[in-house]
């Protein structure tokens, strides 16, 4: 904890910190952002924007801005008679981010396919080390590690597109997604299996096989969103577990 910061031991908000005068409405946002994402708080959820302030003793300008800005990222939803509150993620949304993601990652894909054998060595590179990250990860056994992994393997194909823009529309909908798969955790993903399948794509993309990663990228999408929207008594079949990344 750095000097000027303390834990405040109040309400769904105990884990939010005092800020240092110099912060601003983006590290109020990041805050909450993980927060909701860890599931510390919790789905419908209300944050009043004056208790807040209260809690990190700053204005609350920064504060309604922040707010605004999870609005738009949908992790909070505003409504006119209950205010701000955390997000209650339904199948219908769950698919939407799904197909949000395959859209983004497949044209990531795509254009790195275009950069070239240089673009497409650097960035199979790049997913070597997430993929690496992610074994260690599956090995520990925590769930969450492995999906944060999972993710920021995703986000760093993203990435190596080189487009910022496509990589912050990205960001938006991988904190979406985590923040799923933190509050259903209805199964443990699928250990050297959950490894292999990513191994897949970087042969693919290495290889500059277009259609073959397209089609690994949305086939393994659709069976993480199939997995997160299944009642929890299908999760996992014949005692396996199912991919929920």
């Amino acid at each position: 904890m750095t000097e000027g910061e303390s834990i405040v031991a109040v309400s769904g908000l105990s884990k939010l910190k005092t800020l240092e005068r110099k912060s601003t409405s983006d590290r109020i946002s990041e805050d909450l952002r993980q927060m909701i994402i860890e599931g510390q708080l919790r789905p419908g959820e209300q944050l009043a924007e004056t208790r807040i302030a209260e809690l990190l003793d700053v204005s609350r300008a920064p504060v309604r801005e922040a707010l605004q800005q999870l609005v738009q990222q949908k992790l909070l939803v505003a409504s006119r008679n209950r205010g701000v509150s955390v997000v209650t993620f339904t199948a219908s949304d769950i698919w939407e981010i799904y197909d949000a993601r395959c859209a983004i990652e497949c044209h990531a894909a795509s254009r790195i396919i275009d950069g070239g054998p240089g673009a497409r060595a650097r960035a199979a590179d790049a997913l070597r080390v997430s993929l690496d990250k992610l074994s260690v990860a599956v090995r520990h056994g925590a769930h969450r590690k492995i999906s944060a992994a999972d993710l920021d393997f995703h986000t760093a194909l993203v990435t190596a597109a080189g487009n910022s823009r496509l990589a912050d529309a990205y960001s938006i909908l991988s904190a979406q997604a985590l923040a799923c798969i933190n509050r259903l955790e209805i199964a443990v993903p699928s250990g050297d299996e959950l490894v292999d399948e990513h191994g897949v794509l970087i042969d693919a993309l290495a290889a500059g096989e277009r259609e073959a990663l397209l089609k690994a990228i949305s086939d393994h999408l659709t069976v993480a969103a199939s997995h997160l929207t299944a009642p929890q008594s299908q999760a996992g079949t014949n005692g396996k577990p199912g991919r929920l990344h």
